[in-house]
């Protein structure tokens, strides 16, 4: 089956999730299209197709997209990045595309937390180039043990770009200081180059 990458995330194993997409708007018509996977969001049967469902609405550098997720094995995710969507003139390292996929994966975790799933990542399992992201697996994640949701979850849906500059004179009042230290979470991620973090 071929599908549009602006309409789908491409599941290697098969099947489909509805991916984020940019779309021109006019101020006279909704843009349904655009607004439909945040709608879809959590919709499915599958632990992991909702945790999919979850992550593809992740900030990415310039809405590429640049993901494909391989279902093959039961309880788990391989993420790939997709090398046709990288942005070689303006992030010819990668980090822009690297950062959008650890959005990816940390809203995954989220939503699987949400539901009390557990997940063990595994960074770059097959290796890494360091100077380039390659046809080679991005991260294996498996779906086990318990999680306690994570209270940053509950802004998935509310998040927006601030294009707007920072006062960086004004105080950061205490009670956002302390909201904010409580929602910090120590995750375990092993990789296959580094020792495990927690």
């Amino acid at each position: 089956m071929t599908l549009s990458r602006r309409k789908t995330l491409a599941l290697i194993g098969g099947g489909v999730v509805l991916a984020a997409t940019a779309t021109t708007m006019t101020l006279t018509k909704a843009p349904e299209k655009a607004l439909a996977p945040w709608a879809a969001a959590g919709q499915y049967d599958d632990p992991r197709m909702r945790a999919l469902s979850w992550a593809i609405l992740a900030p990415n550098p310039h809405n590429r997209q640049p993901w494909m997720a391989d279902l093959a094995t039961p309880d788990e995710i391989t993420l790939y990045v997709d090398t046709n969507r990288l942005l070689p003139h303006t992030d010819p390292f990668n980090r822009q595309i690297t950062i959008g996929l650890g959005c990816f994966l940390e809203t995954l975790r989220m939503a699987a937390a949400e539901e009390g799933r557990g997940t063990q990542i595994t960074l770059f399992p097959e290796g890494e180039d360091p100077q380039a992201l390659d046809q080679r697996p991005v991260a294996r994640i498996r779906f086990e043990g318990n999680a306690d949701p994570d209270p940053l979850f509950a802004h998935v849906l509310a998040r927006r770009s601030n294009k707007e500059p920072y006062d960086i004179t004004r105080a950061v009042p205490d009670q956002a200081l302390t909201q904010l230290n409580s929602s910090v979470r120590h995750t375990r991620i092993a990789s296959s180059n580094a020792p495990a973090v927690s």
